[in-house]
């Protein structure tokens, strides 16, 4: 995926653009803008392009096609047609397309300043303020968020893109159940939007609300068939119906679109752990660090490593379950096991001989 807003807020983005470049672009009569902006995107690159063959000064239409590849995907493209249209004109809303290009990059550091350039110079857009809710956000300065937030909601009260990144600030600053609220009213005008369902089933299924979260789990999945957020939701969902088998498919699938989930591979150890495939579970801890000092990660290390043969590192991890919690039966038993097992002395060969002799 190219980040976690879907295509149809690039969509939202193109067409609330198309009007802030218009003064400009009505300068060239070559192509109709406001016509392309509802075209299929291949005749709107091949409009835009014979355009600026025929006027490589207008920055308008550099833009727009950047906008149009934006929408495409195509983002080191879309970089290098704003990054013109800059340099031939200065407009705030370039700018502003310039930071969700980057964003969609992962460059958020980038995009920062630049969707703050385009606020800062007069530019209002539901949609720049919440690329900087989301923004500030990611930096963890609620504050900000928030007030850009407001700004989104104040411009347009009912984009349902705004009202879902206010349920998000609310989230984060764990106010679950204003962050419901606000998801509910976001799909009330948007049934299909599937990061809200993504959102709300996470609460759901945190609050151990089992169906309102499978509900919102399966819309999503039918909308957003390759999010791995929803597919470890239905990971977790299936285990919940002690659906272990039907669980780690889910699971595996969530991995197979994003290697980084810690809490799926430590679900993923767990399971096969449970099924004896030890190395396998041993590598899926050791890609979630996150989980590395609790007692169900080190109880599953450390018995796959004494299974495995590898008793020293197994007493060593057993060890580190006591300091967190001494009193723990089952870690106690074990350290005594292996400190027996790896200190009792070895009977001499000679000696074995004569026992193998018969003496």
């Amino acid at each position: 995926m190219m980040s976690r807003w879907s295509l149809s807020w690039v969509v939202l983005l193109v067409l609330t653009l198309s009007g802030c470049i218009k003064e400009e672009g009505a300068r060239e009569q070559m192509v109709d803008l406001q016509a392309v902006a509802v075209e299929d995107p291949a005749k709107q690159l091949v409009s835009l392009s014979d355009a600026i063959e025929r006027s490589k000064r207008d920055g308008s239409l550099y833009a727009r096609r950047a906008m149009v590849l934006l929408r495409q995907g195509e983002l080191d493209k879309a970089l290098s047609d704003v990054n013109e249209a800059i340099k031939l004109s200065r407009e705030p809303a370039n700018f502003f397309v310039k930071a969700q290009v980057l964003y969609l990059k992962g460059r958020h550091d980038e995009a920062l300043p630049l969707a703050l350039q385009a606020e800062r110079n007069s530019y209002e857009s539901s949609s720049l303020y919440v690329l900087l809710t989301e923004l500030y956000l990611d930096r963890k300065e609620y504050a900000k968020a928030a007030q850009f937030a407001r700004q989104a909601l104040e411009l347009s009260p009912d984009d349902p893109h705004a009202i879902y990144f206010k349920g998000r600030v609310s989230e984060m600053t764990g106010d679950t159940v204003v962050a419901i609220r606000h998801y509910r009213q976001a799909l009330e005008l948007n049934p299909d939007f599937a990061e809200t369902h993504r959102s709300i089933a996470g609460l759901y299924l945190a609050q151990l609300n089992m169906a309102q979260a499978r509900e919102h789990t399966e819309h999503g999945l039918r909308l957003a068939p390759k999010d791995p957020e929803l597919w470890h939701y239905k990971g977790m969902l299936q285990l919940q119906a002690t659906r272990k088998d039907s669980a780690l498919v889910s699971f595996e699938r969530a991995l197979a679109l994003s290697d980084t989930m810690q809490a799926t591979h430590f679900q993923v150890a767990q399971l096969r752990h449970g099924l004896g495939e030890l190395e396998m579970a041993l590598q899926h801890l050791e890609k979630s660090p996150r989980y590395s000092s609790t007692l169900k990660a080190l109880s599953i290390k450390a018995s796959s490593l004494e299974r495995l043969g590898e008793n020293l590192a197994a007493l060593r991890t057993y060890e580190r379950m006591l300091i967190i919690e001494p009193k723990h039966s089952y870690a106690r038993q074990s350290v005594a096991r292996l400190r027996y097992k790896l200190e009792r002395p070895r009977p001499q060969l000679d000696s074995m001989a004569v026992r193998q002799r018969g003496f």
